[in-house]
């Protein structure tokens, strides 16, 4: 599904399109341009992404497949994750976690926590490769607001061999058109992308 091998994936995990969220992802991509890689912006609320059903099929599969797949996008977007050279998550804070629409797809991952478990190796031979997150808070205040959200993401994202940068987390940007219009949070985003960008290039040399 990636087109070039310096492409950084970008997944924009708001449930609603054309806020600070997707602008973000949009900054992203700019600042991925900008380190000479190139971006695909992903939107999941796009893609079905079905529950996971805690089976524990996984578990007992040979190849600890899940007994969703085919049913819905979920493994195809998985299959993102693991060829990515880079990767980065923007989303909005619910209630200091991730949307629910991330949660599901994290969710789904259980199979691939199983699969590392098992040592299957398919799952360990998955190659290290850097993942980025920019967090976007409409509340401005909090000591933990970004914690829920970044340890989530980082041991969903260790099972596909991403090991998780220090997020970007924005407070405060909860009007529409906020960030696009906070100059200083933008820069901040841009420069994520140009790390991005920088990771994924030096990702593609090593392959």
């Amino acid at each position: 599904m990636l087109r070039t091998t310096a492409e950084v994936a970008i997944f924009a995990c708001s449930h609603r399109a054309k806020g600070n969220t997707d602008a973000a992802a949009g900054l992203v991509a700019q600042g991925v341009a900008e380190a000479g890689a190139t971006a695909r912006i992903i939107a999941l609320r796009g893609h079905k992404v079905l529950p996971c059903l805690a089976c524990r099929a996984c578990a007992a599969e040979s190849l600890s497949r899940c007994v969703l797949r085919g049913k819905d996008e979920t493994e195809a977007l998985f299959e993102v994750l693991m060829a990515a050279p880079a990767v980065v998550f923007a989303s909005p804070i619910y209630f200091y976690g991730p949307p629910s629409l991330l949660k599901t797809f994290v969710d789904r991952s259980q199979r691939l926590w199983e699969a590392r478990r098992k040592k299957d190796p398919w799952a360990m031979a998955l190659r290290e490769r850097q993942a980025f997150v920019c967090l976007v808070a409409g509340q401005p205040t909090g000591q933990k607001l970004f914690e829920g959200t970044r340890l989530t993401l980082k041991y969903f994202l260790v099972n596909f061999g991403l090991t998780l940068a220090e997020p970007l987390g924005l407070r405060g940007l909860d009007a529409p058109q906020a960030l696009a219009a906070n100059a200083e949070a933008a820069q901040s985003v841009r420069e994520l992308g140009r790390a991005a960008g920088r990771a994924a290039l030096e990702a593609a040399a090593d392959a």
